[in-house]
């Protein structure tokens, strides 16, 4: 883990995000298949405009992502939302989502318009994931019911989360 260095994402850097989030799937809203090189491109595109895009390198390795889009409206500024971290299952473990989310928070802390809160979802069956967002400081808000069906038919609740700086 000490050999992890972060850096912003580019776009030159999609092709690489993309097979390390095809190889994540498991906690991701899309499954691999539904994800391709445009839809990356768009994705960090987005991420730059306003938001943040980090990844985390172990040497030529990505490790992990995280990303975070601005909302549109002048009414959100404010607001991170859209956010995806994705780890490499070899680095799963190893404290590289928390040095992504602290990262990202402290840039999001430099941001003009000030950034005041961060959010995110996560599907109910992902409560490694709910409790490092948690140990970070985002509070469960509600509850998406039957929101995210899985490869065998059933459901699972979405869970909305907000870290508010």
């Amino acid at each position: 883990m000490s050999r992890v260095s972060l850096r912003s994402l580019t776009l030159a850097d999609a092709p690489t995000v993309l097979a390390l989030m095809r190889r994540a799937e498991g906690g991701l809203g899309r499954l691999p298949d539904e994800m391709d090189l445009p839809w990356m491109e768009d994705a960090i595109t987005g991420a730059l405009a306003g938001g943040l895009a980090i990844g985390a390198w172990d040497g030529a390795s990505l490790a992990g992502v995280i990303k975070a889009s601005r909302m549109p409206s002048v009414q959100f500024q404010h607001v991170l939302w859209d956010l995806t971290v994705a780890v490499a299952p070899e680095s799963q473990g190893q404290g590289v989502g928390a040095r992504l989310f602290s990262e990202l928070l402290a840039t999001a802390a430099t941001l003009t318009p000030r950034i005041e809160r961060v959010e995110l979802v996560v599907r109910e069956g992902l409560t490694h994931a709910i409790r490092l967002y948690e140990r970070i400081g985002f509070r469960r808000e509600g509850r998406f019911e039957r929101r995210f069906r899985l490869a065998d038919g059933s459901c699972e609740a979405d869970i909305p989360m907000a870290l508010l700086l």
